[in-house]
């Protein structure tokens, strides 16, 4: 395999950010690279697991953490910079690091007055990559276009791309191996039943979906416990008033306005609070080790696709859950026997009701469930590792680098 250089544009959830400064309180003494190895070492998200891993496979991989401000104003004093804009910090780093392949892991950053000047200023940028494997907009589908492939993580995502005329390619989510020698030892019993960890966001191409399963769930007595990020109040009012604007303007027969201010196309549909039920059964978010070891000691841990991943199956949580050795209900989705034998290794519902039977009798048959959850557990570790991704990854730069000449 041939070496060659790696820059990631990356961002970390605000949560995982705070949860590694709470962990490390030293860092305002350390120059920005060695601030930078610090959270790329210790942090479970992509930008740090798959920047090791690269390494590990002879990459001369490096990552910058565009949404971490004390991190970036470092970089600044260091490099002397004279811009308080982040995007032209961007393209300093960017000049520095001299990447044959940029890759942009968060796409918000990529405007194309960004990606023009970084090109025009970096002859040796051979490709630049855009990843991207959530809802979007119309604005930010723009800037697909900024891209020379794009890379994404479900089968419909990929498809959506490539109708749209991009360059696009699927690669899973994979599971960090190194995280099982991170796990709590103490984490030898199961204590609790059943779990959701992740985010209940309202409106349109987000978690309405998730969010009425699980307040089914909860009418229903399953015992359930949420570890999740809820909006305010605040925000929800805001998105119930969008939605009756958006509804104004198809009544006015003035569509053609949304394409000058995209956030109307999030008011697409109407948007309800979260009940009293599912306020009182919600536990703060947890993130990185935290979050992993709540899935340890979880007899079964639920999981759900966002609207946008359509008929297909791809997110993180499927091979997190399996890499434990936790038990994963999961989504029907079209593909999903494609990654795991659905009923032996992950157990599949179509519907709330079906949700609700299938999460009762797996709590009440410990040995069926703590099989399917070994047999998850030994495909992903098996299968769906970050190695195998990354090795992945690497044939396609390598194959549209040579493609390009």
């Amino acid at each position: 395999m041939t070496n060659f250089n790696l820059l990631t544009i990356s961002s970390m959830y605000p949560g995982n950010l705070d949860t590694f400064y709470s962990n490390f309180t030293d860092t305002d003494n350390m120059e920005y690279m060695q601030h930078n190895s610090l959270i790329l070492s210790e942090t479970t998200e992509f930008s740090g697991v798959y920047n090791r891993k690269f390494r590990q496979l002879g990459i001369n991989s490096n990552c910058i953490i565009a949404n971490d401000n004390k991190l970036q104003g470092k970089w600044k004093l260091s490099k002397k910079t004279d811009t308080s804009q982040n995007y032209q910090i961007l393209c300093d780093q960017v000049s520095y690091y001299q990447p044959d392949v940029l890759w942009f892991d968060n796409v918000t950053y990529a405007d194309s007055g960004l990606v023009s000047k970084i090109r025009s200023e970096n002859p040796c940028i051979k490709l630049i990559v855009g990843y991207h494997c959530s809802p979007y907009n119309s604005k930010i589908g723009d800037m697909f276009r900024n891209f020379d492939i794009m890379i994404t993580c479900t089968p419909g995502l990929m498809n959506d791309l490539k109708t749209k005329g991009l360059n696009a390619f699927l690669v899973y989510h994979g599971f960090d191996t190194q995280i099982l020698d991170k796990i709590r030892k103490e984490n030898s019993v199961r204590t609790k039943n059943l779990i959701f960890s992740g985010s209940l966001t309202t409106g349109a191409g987000f978690h309405d979906n998730r969010i009425s399963f699980i307040e089914a769930m909860l009418k229903a007595n399953i015992d359930i416990d949420l570890y999740v990020n809820l909006e305010n109040k605040l925000k929800v009012r805001a998105k119930q008033s969008l939605f009756l604007l958006s509804k104004l303007i198809r009544e006015k027969d003035m569509v053609k306005f949304t394409k000058y201010f995209p956030i109307l196309e999030y008011g697409k549909s109407p948007v309800m609070y979260y009940s009293n039920l599912l306020l009182r059964k919600s536990h703060a978010p947890v993130y990185g080790m935290d979050m992993y070891n709540l899935f340890d000691t979880s007899r079964l841990v639920l999981n759900f696709h966002v609207g946008v991943a359509g008929n297909y199956a791809g997110n993180m949580r499927l091979f997190e859950v399996t890499g434990i050795g936790s038990c994963l209900l999961t989504d029907n989705k079209r593909n999903l026997g494609d990654l795991f034998n659905v009923g032996s290794e992950v157990v599949a519902f179509d519907n709330a009701e079906d949700c609700i039977e299938k999460a009762r009798w797996l709590l009440e048959h410990d040995t069926e469930r703590e099989k399917i959850a070994a047999a998850g557990h030994k495909r992903t570790i098996k299968t769906h590792t970050v190695e195998n991704r990354c090795n992945l990854i690497l044939e396609i730069l390598e194959n549209q680098m040579k493609a390009k000449g």
